[in-house]
């Protein structure tokens, strides 16, 4: 009778072991949806914010699993999954565990379509971003300046056009890549105090919806600066609602120009850090190169991800090439801009064809002429969607293109 009934109850422990096992293994499956509808979209990804003091990240979506993180009250990253009692967030790094429902709360956050004004008047940033996929605008209007700290030149006339289409208006402050300026500013509360006031009054008299800080070429020593300067100005604008992005560079190994930046600072200070994946080849680097890798932006936002959760992060891309030239008689390559629309145009002018560049993962022309032999990597419909496939594969909360009016007119269907 004793040895039946602990066979029997051997039998029950190994099933409740197994049911176990079942549920933890289904569990950890996870769904791509939440209530019925999918996690992430072109128009936003799913965030969660916990709610406690503390909560614990599993590796499993079971409580007793491994923990393999903290969290604390006010954390928030983008939920990947869902189990039963258990959501998948995506941590620093691409890092993913489970953590209990009823430790936080969810949210869908906004994804943008993004892209700057550049060079031109009122008339002609309304004429060129009427795009029904760009959900925001960052014409520069904002400048800092030796006299009076910052110069401001908003139009509200656009902004008002902006909003009668759908659109916010993230007014963009330069530094002019002007590193001791910047220094000046920077390293002085007083004139950190000065420009956060004048800032936020053109901000408010104008109805404009937030502010993308774009400095660059910046001393090592302004690196806790900036910080100090992002954070500030974000303290006096949270009242209103107005939102803050900072754009830095794809980390390299210049000190001035992508070491000052704090980015695990800058993502904890801001709304949004926009990674400017652009300009892996340039003028003065004098060999002939893509503007902008697949393979350099993906590992460049990969570096970044250590640092600022994915959902506060937009990828900059390019809507511009560079043709280069390297000299018949030999040297340095040469380079020059060239619009993405205009891409098209040479292309089909001179009766060229496109050749697949396996290690850029995008396509390239090329052609010999007197001056040398001329290459250029393409920017166009595939490889803008290669890099929207980022944005989903990421849970990244946009993309803005540098810049708008540069692009050919059947690029906006990608972001669709």
């Amino acid at each position: 009778m004793k040895r039946a009934f602990w066979r029997v109850a051997a039998i029950l422990i190994f099933v409740v072991f197994a049911w176990q096992s079942t549920v933890g293994t289904a569990a950890a499956l996870g769904s791509a949806n939440l209530n019925g509808k999918p996690l992430q979209t072109a128009d936003y990804v799913t965030v969660a914010k916990v709610t406690r003091s503390t909560a614990p990240v599993h590796v499993k979506a079971l409580s007793s699993s491994a923990k393999m993180a903290t969290l604390t009250r006010g954390d928030e990253y983008p939920v990947v999954s869902v189990a039963k009692y258990h959501y998948q967030v995506q941590l620093l790094g691409g890092k993913k565990g489970w953590i209990r429902k009823s430790y936080v709360s969810v949210r869908k956050a906004n994804r943008y379509v993004a892209g700057w004004n550049y060079l031109g008047s009122t008339d002609q940033y309304i004429k060129a971003s009427g795009h029904a996929a760009l959900d925001v605008v960052m014409p520069r209007w904002y400048r800092l300046k030796a006299e009076g700290q910052v110069e401001l030149t908003p139009d509200k006339r656009y902004v008002d056009w902006a909003h009668s289409k759908g659109k916010k208006v993230w007014a963009m402050l330069g530094n002019g890549f002007d590193i001791e300026l910047t220094d000046r500013i920077l390293s002085s509360r007083a004139n950190r105090v000065e420009v956060v006031a004048k800032l936020k009054a053109s901000l408010l008299t104008n109805g404009i919806d937030g502010i993308n800080v774009d400095f660059e070429n910046i001393k090592m020593e302004n690196r806790g600066h900036y910080v100090a300067f992002i954070r500030e100005l974000k303290a006096a604008l949270s009242g209103s609602g107005k939102l803050v992005s900072v754009d830095v560079t794809r980390e390299n190994s210049d000190p001035n120009w992508s070491g000052s930046y704090d980015r695990a600072g800058l993502g904890k200070a801001a709304d949004y850090v926009i990674m400017m994946g652009y300009d892996e080849y340039y003028e003065g680097r004098g060999e002939a190169g893509s503007v902008s890798s697949l393979p350099w932006v993906e590992e460049g936002l990969r570096l970044l991800l250590k640092d600022v959760p994915a959902h506060k992060v937009i990828l900059g891309v390019p809507f511009y090439t560079r043709e280069w030239t390297v000299p018949a008689a030999g040297g340095k390559a040469a380079a020059k801009d060239v619009s993405m629309k205009d891409t098209g145009l040479m292309i089909s002018g001179r009766g060229l064809t496109m050749v697949w560049d396996s290690a850029a993962r995008q396509h390239y022309v090329e052609y010999t002429d007197s001056a040398g032999r001329h290459r250029m990597w393409v920017e166009d419909k595939t490889s803008m969607a290669a890099r929207w496939s980022f944005v989903k594969k990421y849970s990244l909360a946009g993309v803005s293109a540098w810049a708008i009016g540069q692009e050919s007119p059947d690029i906006w269907d990608v972001f669709k």
